[in-house]
């Protein structure tokens, strides 16, 4: 049985030439709600991560000395002030990357 001969190169060019165009002429999401949606996980997290921190240390201080949920709760609230700060700190950052970007186009 003989291999089929490969197609010529000028027919890959027209090939992937055309392949290019189909891709670039599918619609995407513009970037900036790609941004919106980053922003809105990093808000979600930081206020996640903060709560879970504190959270666990505050129970590790708690069973380690053998008090009633006393660090829990602190710690656990400390962690929550801490994800608030910092989601307040990503949100304007980014409200400062947007007036830029505004102030461009």
């Amino acid at each position: 049985m003989a291999k089929p001969e490969p197609p010529p190169f000028e027919d890959f060019n027209a090939r992937l030439g055309a392949a290019r165009k189909a891709q670039e002429q599918v619609e995407r999401p513009a970037s900036g709600e790609h941004r919106r949606f980053g922003l809105a996980y990093r808000v979600a997290i930081e206020m996640a991560a903060g709560v879970a921190v504190g959270g666990f240390v505050g129970w590790w201080l708690d069973s380690w000395l053998g008090t009633r949920p006393v660090f829990l709760l602190v710690l656990g609230l400390m962690g929550f002030a801490a994800g608030v700060l910092n989601a307040w700190r990503a949100a304007q950052a980014a409200a400062k990357v947007g007036e830029g970007e505004d102030r461009r186009g």
